[in-house]
């Protein structure tokens, strides 16, 4: 639940920045912060080959990530509204 939470408040404020004012400013520590994840991300599968590296630089689980946290809040949405569960 904490981590749904955690997802709309983020991507609210990244929504909420460009509206009122048009850009996000990117931090440079945050920016260095995330370049240290990617780089350990990619040192850590260097034996594996490229075709490895390349997927875990662009950090496409991101995007699986989210589809995950939209599929939980739903589901926590549901339980609270007490709807019926359907395939």
């Amino acid at each position: 639940m904490l981590g749904v939470v955690a997802s709309v408040l983020y991507l609210g404020t990244l929504v909420w920045a460009l509206s009122v004012d048009g850009a996000v400013h990117v931090k440079v520590f945050w920016l260095a912060v995330t370049g240290v994840f990617v780089v350990e991300r990619v040192v850590t599968l260097r034996k594996r080959g490229w075709r490895y590296m390349l997927p875990a630089a662009l950090m496409y689980e991101l995007v699986v990530d989210y589809f995950l946290q939209a599929c939980h809040g739903k589901a926590y949405l549901d339980a609270l509204l007490r709807r019926r569960k359907s395939w």
